[in-house]
């Protein structure tokens, strides 16, 4: 087993060195979804895309494995994103999921970031819109187990309830695929119940829409819990700095679906990122 090439700040966030390739000077910062899913499910992902300049995964703290304290105020987490993209040069943040909602509640990003790209994530509250989307798709309910877990927070009812999405993740020919990352991930239950309450309690929407940040949006149109109409409906994001592209047969993983779409997009965005550094 390959040693994990991990460092910690005084904050206990986590930084994992991915890969380190010629071509240009950017740091690309994943940032996971969950959230409390570990990073190590982009890994795959971050590794293969051989992103010029420096590819990280990053674990805000008590995120995935990265552990900290049993009783951890996951408040602290919006104190913590801006510090983390200040220590590097040229940061591009790479966010799923939750790692694409979090950053959009930070306008300072604009002065900070040099590229965004968002995976499959929403810039305003999802939950009506996936189970309309997930309706019609003809997808299994999940309202039982995810209520469970509402109930009775534990690792065994969230287990449950993050199987029951399963299709609401992944299309059915990648379903036994996509369980299979979901089973074996590690996953702080606490960090995912915090933040179904937590939007709530903002009533989630972006405070931040990338006015001249480099940025691309990534959806899949079998993604039943993030569908893409959350951002091609939202005419905040129709900017020129702002690309959205729909991947066809995807869901919230996309490359699991089409790597070699993902890959195209990327370079795509890095070609844009080389440009606007030159012009």
């Amino acid at each position: 087993m390959a040693l994990k090439n991990y460092f910690w700040d005084e904050n206990s966030t986590r930084y994992q060195l991915i890969s380190s390739q010629q071509g240009g000077n950017y740091n690309w910062l994943f940032l996971p979804g969950g959230p409390g899913a570990d990073s190590q499910y982009l890994e795959e992902l971050a590794k293969g895309l051989a992103l010029p300049g420096n590819t990280w995964l990053i674990d805000l703290p008590n995120n995935g494995s990265n552990d900290v304290s049993d009783d951890y105020d996951f408040n602290a987490w919006f104190e913590l994103l801006l510090p983390l993209i200040k220590r590097f040069e040229n940061p591009v943040l790479v966010g799923q999921s939750f790692g694409g909602m979090f950053p959009l509640l930070f306008p300072q990003l604009e002065k900070l970031l040099s590229g965004f790209v968002i995976l499959n994530s929403s810039p305003t509250l999802w939950h009506e819109t996936a189970n309309r989307i997930a309706k019609e798709k003809d997808k299994p309910s999940m309202e039982a187990p995810l209520q469970e877990f509402v109930q009775n927070p534990n690792p065994n009812t969230f287990k449950a309830a993050l199987m029951a999405c399963a299709p609401y993740y992944f299309t059915d020919e990648t379903l036994d695929e996509g369980k299979e990352v979901l089973q074996n991930l590690p996953f702080n239950y606490h960090a995912a119940n915090w933040w179904q309450m937590k939007v709530a309690e903002l009533n989630f929407r972006a405070e931040w829409i990338p006015q001249e940040v480099k940025t691309l949006i990534i959806c899949g149109t079998e993604d039943c819990m993030t569908p893409p109409e959350l951002f091609e409906n939202d005419s905040r994001f129709k900017r020129n700095n702002i690309i959205i592209e729909t991947i066809q047969n995807a869901g919230h993983m996309p490359w699991i679906d089409d790597w070699d779409k993902v890959e195209q997009l990327f370079k795509q965005f890095i070609s844009r990122l080389k440009f606007a550094n030159i012009a």
